[in-house]
């Protein structure tokens, strides 16, 4: 799931960015969220989450919740199905 935050967000996000950390990481707690970290400081702000679900819709449900999405400061969210190949994630 890629994140691309609104432009002006930066004050927003700071201010939120506990609750957001600390939902996203009941997440991860629960199994859901396996990996997840903001681009670097070359890209527009944003970030990306990788999942473990159902359906991109589950997911999306689950990211409606995001304090970040309640504030208004999520631009876009992209959510898309993916399978490993290669390599694993614990």
């Amino acid at each position: 799931m890629f994140y691309t935050y609104a432009d002006g967000s930066d004050d927003k996000r700071d201010e939120h960015r506990p609750v957001h950390r600390a939902f996203l990481r009941e997440l991860h707690e629960a199994g859901k969220l396996k990996v997840c970290g903001p681009w670097g400081p070359e890209e527009a702000p944003g970030g990306m989450l990788i999942f473990e679900g159902e359906s991109a819709a589950e997911i999306g449900e689950l990211l409606d919740r995001d304090p970040f999405a309640e504030v208004g400061v999520v631009a876009e969210r992209s959510i898309k199905s993916w399978g490993i190949v290669i390599g694993e994630l614990g």
